[in-house]
């Protein structure tokens, strides 16, 4: 692995770090801390986030993406799913990151799948 995709590994799960602390403070940031689901939700889901995300610093793992996108995945629906969505800032603050949290994970599979796969080796 080069040290270019190295650093881009370790800047992309930094950025789900960043996303996750920020889903954690976001009932303080977007004041809707009154709405006990979507605080709660905001302050599990953030810390799952960051928990998948610190090991990936290190080294990256498909599994950790593929729960990335899980992850992205319930924080997007789970304003319907736990019936805050007609609290815009918890509903629009759950949206916009779980869609970055999947579409960081999806980078980041496409350059475990796929790039590894656009190289071309000597003598071909």
């Amino acid at each position: 692995m080069s040290a270019f995709s190295t650093r881009t590994d370790t800047a992309i799960n930094a950025a789900n770090v960043a996303l996750g602390c920020m889903l954690i403070v976001s009932p303080w940031l977007f004041g809707f801390t009154d709405e006990h689901w979507a605080t709660w939700n905001a302050w599990i889901s953030g810390s799952v986030v960051v928990l998948i995300a610190l090991p990936a610093v290190v080294r990256v793992h498909d599994w950790e993406e593929w729960l990335n996108v899980i992850s992205g995945l319930w924080i997007s629906a789970s304003p319907w799913l736990l019936w805050f969505n007609g609290v815009s800032a918890a509903l629009w603050t759950h949206i916009v990151i779980g869609l970055c949290i999947i579409g960081i994970a999806a980078v980041e599979l496409h350059r475990l799948y796929l790039a590894s796969e656009d190289i071309v080796t000597p003598g071909r």
